[in-house]
């Protein structure tokens, strides 16, 4: 499955950016908005996706054809979203939400990419709880999509 954007045509060479010491991206005197990527030993493209200067939208990665193998979604340099795995044959595998890094609910799908097989929920310790509620807060990003979402492709 082809990825809706183009991160290995708009990709900008990690050499030409600066890093500051607060881990943000900079290209000349602007926080980065844009593609990083490289190709693998393997002959995939890992790609990552920046916004003024943060991890923040697609990363993931890509078979030598441009099909997608993982698709992640970042917000505010948090793991934020749904991240989807994919076959070699395309079929979607499974799909995990994330929110604020920590694991919500996991979807499996059978080998046609659309029948689930199975979802789990993560059960989250009082602590992992806590943090939660102090990182939504402080960093207010929304909600993630449910596992209802996890085989719609044009939601993250």
């Amino acid at each position: 499955m082809k990825p809706s954007y183009d991160p290995v045509g708009s990709a900008v060479p990690e050499a030409t950016l600066d890093i500051d010491d607060d881990q943000e991206y900079w290209l000349g005197s602007e926080r980065f908005t844009g593609f990083l990527g490289e190709t693998l030993p393997s002959g995939n493209y890992e790609f990552a996706s920046y916004r003024e200067g943060v991890l923040d939208g697609p990363s993931g990665e890509l078979s030598p054809d441009g099909d997608l193998i993982l698709e992640e979604w970042y917000r505010r340099n948090f793991l934020h979203g749904i991240t989807r795995t994919f076959r070699h044959d395309g079929t979607l595998a499974t799909a995990v939400g994330y929110e604020y890094a920590y694991k919500l609910w996991t979807v499996r799908f059978d080998f046609d990419g659309r029948t689930v097989l199975s979802t789990e929920g993560a059960a989250l310790s009082e602590p992992m709880r806590q943090t939660l509620e102090v990182l939504r807060a402080r960093v207010a990003i929304g909600p993630v999509l449910g596992p209802e979402h996890a085989a719609d492709l044009n939601r993250h």
